[in-house]
């Protein structure tokens, strides 16, 4: 049986995030009837494609099913880095991989480089990362990953365990792969900034309207939402983990929503946070239901997030889950109160890739995928695809990239569970 995590006076079940961040919200304005282009999920993705859009001249309308930023892009760890699920040996091995590599490394600098041309703060630290060998398999996988890393000439370094302390204040792991080119977000201030920057440039933002079906009408679309219908030329999904299977159904066969879920801890006392990550490095493992964490932008506190079940659960029970991991880690936090727990949705693929394209039979332009790891693809995509439907520039090279359907049985709750007791088995043995 899982214990309660001890909660905080000021305990709320919201994003830490959104504590200093607010998200603006346009005043509900009507519906209109016609737009050049809809984009529909108003994360990072749809936000950086209409900004691109609008910029570009077109008339773009952003619709989301919740307010306008409050997903995944205001909720998730804030971690940003190159590459993806995959290794960068695995990336490497992939047809036209070094090519897919680059395009992640520039991803990452075009984050870096927002701040100074939008005109926005989003705590940018670029302090690296330390991905921790949960087990010795991992860590001689780690080695190999290393010398990878050496061969495109990018700064990481294996250290063992006994090295690994000046990294983690932890005695849990078994190796670590030291990363340089890596950094925290504020991602809420990210996302509020992409809002206003869109908004600034023209682009009708629209929460709290549903996309209820999308039929191609000629050379155009016609859209059936919440607040009505719209008419427009170009349709682009952006809606990663809350893709409805039902509106392209071709998509919602190649996306599987999962449940990722967070926790911040009460102010920690002086020296406490310093020792558990002595240089602020974002930290996560290697197990298939991993644990990342990491200090809060002002160093205060720790924020510790994981996936805890395939099928769907609680932000109570997750919370309890992730405490208890917390402690298993970092003993010397024992007793710390949780001040906030949150959840939100990542999408798997099948090859755990982000895919982006235009879809053969319905003309829609898609862009998602990201498996848990878009801070920085998921606005190089969205505004990538914006300059393309401008005609300034091409698809991100992975675009094109064959896209498999995930097995039916991956969209059965109970199967889900099975599926999840499987990768528990497999975290135990390293695999």
């Amino acid at each position: 049986m899982v214990r309660r995590a001890p909660l905080g006076a000021g305990y709320k079940a919201l994003p830490y995030w959104w504590d200093d961040a607010h998200l603006p919200q346009a005043v509900p304005a009507p519906l209109p009837e016609t737009a050049d282009v809809t984009v529909v999920g108003g994360g990072f993705t749809g936000l950086a494609a209409a900004l691109e859009l609008s910029r570009g001249g077109r008339e773009v309308v952003v619709l989301d099913r919740d307010d306008i930023g409050a997903g995944a892009s205001s909720r998730n760890g804030g971690m940003a880095h190159p590459g993806g699920k995959h290794s960068v040996a695995e990336f490497l091995m992939e047809p036209d991989g070094r090519r897919l590599w680059n395009e992640t490394v520039d991803a990452f600098e075009g984050l870096g480089a927002l701040s100074s041309e939008l005109g926005i703060e989003f705590d940018w630290q670029r302090r690296g990362h330390v991905e921790l060998a949960h087990h010795p398999r991992a860590a001689a996988a780690q080695r190999a990953v290393a010398r990878a890393y050496a061969s495109i000439g990018e700064q990481a370094q294996f250290l063992d365990a006994a090295d690994l302390r000046s990294e983690v204040g932890s005695a849990r792991f078994c190796g670590g792969l030291v990363v340089e080119r890596s950094a925290g977000v504020h991602p809420a201030k990210l996302v509020a900034g992409l809002i206003r920057a869109a908004a600034s440039e023209g682009a009708g933002l629209h929460g709290a309207t549903t996309v209820l079906a999308l039929r191609r009408e000629g050379r155009g679309y016609e859209l059936e939402t919440s607040r009505g219908a719209l008419r427009c030329q170009e349709v682009v999904v952006a809606t990663n983990g809350a893709t409805d299977r039902r509106l392209v159904p071709w998509l919602g066969r190649r996306i599987l929503p999962v449940g990722s879920y967070m926790i911040a801890t009460e102010p920690l006392q002086p020296g406490v946070a310093a020792a558990v990550i002595p240089h602020g490095r974002m930290l996560f493992d290697t197990r298939n239901f991993l644990h990342y964490w990491r200090l809060s932008p002002d160093g205060t506190r720790l924020l510790f997030g994981g996936r805890t079940s395939l099928s769907p659960t609680t932000v109570e029970r997750s919370r309890d889950l992730l405490y208890e991991a917390m402690i298993g880690i970092h003993p010397q936090l024992a007793g710390v109160r949780v001040d906030r727990a949150w959840g939100g949705q990542v999408a798997l693929t099948a090859d755990l890739y982000p895919h982006v394209g235009r879809h053969a039979d319905t003309g829609v332009v898609y862009a998602m995928g990201y498996c848990g790891s878009g801070v920085a693809l998921s606005v190089h995509f969205g505004r990538t695809v914006g300059r393309w439907l401008c005609g300034r520039g091409d698809l991100p090279v992975f675009a094109g990239r064959a896209w498999r359907a995930l097995p039916r049985a991956a969209h059965v709750p109970s199967l889900l569970a099975v599926a999840g007791a499987a990768f528990r088995v497999r975290d135990a043995l390293g695999l």
